[in-house]
């Protein structure tokens, strides 16, 4: 028999850290003005959050996402 070893734990924590520097990457293209790329950074890091199940922290980037969003990409009229 063969023995299942639980890494749930660890893909957890997996998720929180990739979704941390996909937010430290927002932070820099947001510097440099690439805001569309911001949006794709911060869509990834709320995907892993989720994954995570750190629905506090999605909610930060979602918002994060929708200022962003409603900032720099107005519609016009």
């Amino acid at each position: 028999m063969s023995k299942k070893i639980d890494t749930s734990e660890d893909f957890i924590k997996f998720y929180k850290k990739k979704a941390e520097n996909l937010l430290s990457l927002v932070d820099n293209h947001f510097l440099n003005k690439e805001y569309r790329k911001c949006l794709e950074l911060l869509n990834q890091a709320y995907s892993m959050y989720q994954k995570g199940h750190y629905t506090e922290e999605a909610e930060k980037v979602k918002k994060r996402f929708d200022e962003i969003k409603e900032t720099h990409f107005k519609k016009k009229e």
